[in-house]
This record gives C-alpha cells, sequence and structure tokens, in this order.
C-alpha cells in the first residue's frame, strides 16, 4: 500500500525540504500553495489553493484521493499574518479574519477532513513559539497560533481519536527562544518523519532545536 503525504502550505524553508525528505523516503508527495507549479519528479503533484478562503480544503483532499488515495501524514505549514506594531488592536478586520482562517480555520477544516478519511493519520502543524509568547508586531499570527495549539492538543488528549496523532512543531533556538530566521528544514522533516513512524501519540507539543 502506498505511503501518501499531503503537505498544505510549500514554502522553501520546512515545506519543499520536508517534500523532499518524504519522497526519498517512499511517499507520494502532494503539495498545494498558492502559486502554480509544475512537479516534475515522480510520485509528486502540485495543487493550488488559497487557505484564506476555509472552503478552499476540500477539494484539494477530493484531489489527492482521486489521484493516490487518502493521506495517511499531512503537514499544515501554511502561514500569514497581518503586522500591527506596537498596537495589536490595529489590523483591519477583514485582514484578521484572513489571518485567523490561514493559521487555524483552514488547519482545523484539513485535520477535521483527512481524519474522516484515515483514523490513523498522522497530523502535524507548523507552529512557533507565539501560542505560548506575546510579540505585539506579530498579535494577528499569535492568536491564530494560540488557538491552533489548543486544538492539536485537545485532538491529541481524545482517546476518541485514536490511532490518529496530532502535533504542534515549534522550534526553537540553542537559548530557547524562537528559531525565527534560523528555522530548520531539515530539523524539522527528522522530527516529523521519527513521529509518523510511531504509532503512539505522544506530547502535541513538540519543541526542539536544530
Amino acid at each position: 500500500m502506498s505511503k501518501i503525504a499531503l503537505i498544505l502550505g510549500l514554502g522553501p524553508h520546512i515545506g519543499q525540504p520536508t517534500a523532499d525528505r518524504l519522497l526519498s523516503a517512499g511517499y507520494k508527495v502532494a503539495t498545494v500553495s498558492r502559486t502554480p507549479r509544475i512537479a516534475s519528479e515522480e510520485g509528486t503533484i502540485h495543487l493550488t489553493a488559497d487557505f484564506q478562503d476555509p472552503s478552499t480544503v476540500e477539494p484539494v483532499f477530493d484531489q489527492v484521493q482521486q489521484k493516490w488515495g487518502s493521506p495517511s501524514l499531512v503537514l499544515y505549514n501554511a502561514a500569514a499574518m497581518c503586522y500591527t506594531g506596537e498596537n495589536p488592536l490595529s489590523a483591519p478586520i477583514y485582514e484578521f479574519i484572513n489571518v485567523f482562517n490561514v493559521n487555524t480555520t483552514s488547519a482545523y477544516a484539513a485535520a477535521a477532513l483527512v481524519y474522516q478519511r484515515d483514523h490513523q493519520v498522522a497530523f502535524f502543524y507548523t507552529g512557533n513559539a507565539l501560542n505560548s509568547m506575546i510579540m505585539l508586531p506579530l498579535a494577528t499570527a499569535g492568536v491564530g497560533k494560540a488557538a491552533t495549539a489548543h486544538w492539536v492538543q485537545a485532538a491529541a488528549k481524545s482517546e476518541a481519536l485514536r490511532p490518529a496523532r496530532f502535533y504542534y512543531l515549534d522550534e526553537r533556538n540553542q537559548q530557547g527562544g524562537p528559531a525565527g530566521g534560523g528555522i530548520s528544514g531539515e530539523a524539522h522533516a527528522n522530527v516529523i518523519m521519527k513521529l509518523a513512524a510511531d504509532p503512539e501519540q505522544r506530547d502535541p507539543l513538540v519543541l526542539f532545536q536544530a
């Protein structure tokens, strides 16, 4: 039976290195971004969607299902923010909603949809320290990260959802602070591969260093 992975948000820092690692490990890999790309390698497909609109999530899963079947590994790597400077209440409401949709609503939709189709899925969300750390200019992103960290922990705690596993990934620097611009795609891929191979639900808040 084929191993199928879906990466929602194919960025160059985490999404692409993880896709490459999964492909080398024998997965068929579907990737998604807002901009069209040509999937040139065998065993890959690339789809387009904008997760500001949560209704775009289900068609992605439908296309992967029709091509290969339901993914057994999902990485939600899409992210958004509206910079607010020193006033965290300055974001226009429509921007706040769009950012929240990308960071939380569409991720929730992805987790719910894949679980409906595969009760053994391993679901990963690219988080950061903002679920537990206040940084005023990044408040809109932090709202979404905190909300998603909550429902990921709830899904991990629910015995009704086993054997599916749910994880919030949070890379830190050597001092324990946010990884920021020093984020490592290779480290993310290593953590994802290790946890995907483990049938047990471990601590859903995964703090790690490169």
